[in-house]
């Protein structure tokens, strides 16, 4: 997978397909994107983007989980008592490694 966007992965099919991304397209395609990478998608929306895009649902499962999976480490890395965990066991490591 490249560092392309769910949402840019989904243009990039659909006008290849021939799909005229008006307005509201785009606009229905940041929704599908932002469902993705938040919450993931379910087998029977995964199902239904593949058929809409003319891939299959692997595909679309391998383009929007690296967002996914980028987008909750943000969250997790924000939370301040896991930038103190880390931090300690950054210490930790660091009086541990052979001088």
């Amino acid at each position: 997978m490249t560092d392309e966007s769910f949402y840019d992965w989904m243009c990039r099919h659909a006008r290849v397909l021939g799909w005229d991304l008006d307005e509201e397209a785009r606009k229905t395609l940041h929704v599908w994107a932002s469902l993705a990478v938040t919450r993931g998608l379910n087998a029977a929306q995964t199902a239904q983007l593949a058929r809409g895009l003319g891939v299959t649902t692997d595909e679309v499962t391998a383009a929007y989980l690296p967002g996914m999976r980028a987008a909750a480490m943000g969250e997790i890395r924000e939370q301040p008592d896991l930038v103190a965990l880390d931090a300690d066991l950054d210490r930790i490591a660091d009086d541990e490694r052979p001088r």
